[in-house]
């Protein structure tokens, strides 16, 4: 717990298993390094390069991969909550970045670049993508429950079959037990909205069509320009 091996050259060793929770691997090259079923909770890997590693299986909670290269890294059934992922996702291929956000949840991806790219079926609830540049951007039949566009562009983003709201959540402002993802100050222009969903209960959750009006009361938006269901 707590080890450093910033800087260090371990690209391609076999970590698996490991518990190195809180962890320095900030700058280090992990390049097709395996940290299968390892507990790195807390662990700092700013600026790492992880492309081709892989962290199937491992605990990731709370880690930070900001500035990380990510290339061909795998996650398949890893616990990834609250992870910094800031300056990390740019310059990744859809098919890295769907596989890092897959199940991301309360990630930050504040300021991201990710216009144009097909994330269709990612599911990052709660996830902070304030000012992010996403004109374009494919999302449909994705979870973006609780999600934060603030300030966001996303001029013709496609949030088809989208899980946008959630009942009974703690997030609501009237106390409806409504919430949804934030769009407050996000330019929506063109952005397709039709057929998103509010959901509740555990999974396999009951989802239902939400109507235009839940989405302008709870994504906090008047959602000027965008096309409503």
């Amino acid at each position: 717990m707590g080890c450093s091996f910033s800087g260090r050259n371990l690209a391609g060793a076999d970590l698996s298993g490991v518990a190195y929770v809180g962890a320095d691997f900030a700058r280090a090259d992990l390049r097709n390094a395996k940290l299968r079923h390892a507990d790195l909770a807390g662990a700092d890997f700013r600026d790492a390069d992880l492309r081709g590693a892989d962290f199937s299986d491992s605990k990731m909670a709370g880690i930070d991969l900001h500035g990380a290269r990510l290339a061909g890294a795998r996650f398949d059934g890893a616990t990834m909550a609250g992870i910094d992922l800031r300056d990390a996702i740019d310059g990744i291929s859809d098919a890295d970045a769907q596989n890092v956000l897959r199940n991301c949840v309360g990630c930050d991806l504040a300021g991201a670049n990710l216009a144009g790219r097909d994330l269709h079926g990612i599911a990052i609830i709660g996830a902070n993508l304030r000012d992010a540049k996403a004109r374009a951007t494919r999302f449909q039949n994705g979870d973006l429950e609780g999600v934060n566009f603030q300030g966001a562009d996303l001029r013709n983003a496609n949030f088809r079959g989208v899980r946008l709201c959630s009942r009974n959540s703690g997030d609501s402002d009237n106390g409806d037990g409504i919430g949804c993802a934030v769009f407050r100050d996000a330019d929506v222009h063109g952005a397709d909205l039709r057929g998103t969903l509010i959901c509740s209960g555990h999974e396999p959750r009951a989802c239902t069509p939400v109507d235009a009006a839940t989405l302008r009361t709870h994504a906090r938006s008047d959602l000027a320009g965008a096309i409503l269901p």
